[in-house]
């Protein structure tokens, strides 16, 4: 039962991580971005590119590959969700489709499909907790995983730019006319979000050995359907979700260790999720609701 604990405990702090930034773009924008993920693999061949080809620092390069990232989110808000405001939310997220495919076309053709590998910020050997080598890394990615958790939920509830986040998701044009900088809000979200997924890429990386372009999408997808879980207008919400699908996830690989059944560790997560959309679908945390537009 231990090694389940741990092993869910790791993989649950880097979906909380992506789930973090699922729930923070969708909270100050009502939209649900599937380009995060391999936004953040963009960033992570960045910093590949830059630690191992040229020699810098890890901390030089996986900065570089945040900022970068970060301001491909700004960009992408300010010269398409912005210029589609009035627009449909759904219409919005077909169009992080487009650059989800965008991304993953440069990548291929700049990088190729031969596996890259990223070595970690810390070297060591890590330790031995209930039987599991937990590395370095790993404890760091269920640290900074809580850490922006609680920073962003303290962000959110305890500032005046944070409520302004709030008020901007739930009716720009009101939030606008009382003074909130609904532009910078929502390039805010939109830039943290794409940040927060190459933090979560470049911690999980190390653990992965070899990574190619698209290698990510499933990861992001356990971090969405963490968001689901944990509600999608709670980002403390985000966080236990993502231990919840990492718990899953550990416990259907033990149960059924001697099966010879492919994916049935996604099919449990799958079904966490059926069952929470049935039972719950505003998710453990989140809350019902409403957007105008």
């Amino acid at each position: 039962m231990g090694e389940v604990f741990v092993l869910g405990a790791i993989a649950g702090g880097i979906y909380g991580l992506f789930a973090v930034a699922t729930v923070l773009v969708y909270r100050g924008s009502g939209v649900l971005n599937f380009a995060q993920g391999e936004v953040g693999t963009l960033g992570l061949f960045l910093a590949v590119w830059l630690i191992n080809d040229h020699g810098m620092p890890w901390v030089v390069g996986a900065l570089a590959a945040v900022v970068v990232t970060t301001a491909i989110g700004v960009l992408f808000e300010r010269f398409v969700v912005r210029k589609m405001g009035d627009a449909p939310r759904v219409s919005v997220a077909v169009a992080t489709v487009g650059l989800l495919l965008f991304v993953l076309s440069g990548e291929l053709v700049r990088v190729g499909a031969s596996p890259k590998s990223l070595p970690g910020p810390f070297s060591g050997n890590g330790w031995r907790i209930a039987g599991v080598v937990v590395s370095p890394t790993q404890a760091l990615s269920l640290v900074v995983a809580l850490g922006v958790g609680v920073a962003l939920a303290t962000l959110l509830r305890r500032t005046d730019f944070g409520l302004g986040v709030l008020a901007a998701a739930q009716d720009p044009s009101a939030a606008q006319l009382v003074g909130v900088p609904v532009n910078r809000v929502s390039a805010f979200v939109w830039g943290a979000g794409a940040g927060l997924s190459t933090v979560a890429c470049l911690l999980v990386a190390p653990g992965l050995g070899a990574f190619a372009p698209g290698a990510l999408g499933r990861l992001f997808l356990f971090g969405l359907a963490a968001a689901i879980v944990g509600g999608l207008t709670s980002l403390p919400g985000a966080f236990v979700g993502g231990l919840v699908v990492g718990l899953v996830e550990a416990s259907s690989g033990r149960i059924f260790a001697e099966s010879s059944l492919p994916g049935v560790k996604t099919l449990a997560v799958f079904i966490l999720l059926l069952v929470t959309l049935l039972v719950r679908p505003h998710g453990l945390f989140g809350t019902r609701e409403s957007r105008h537009g």
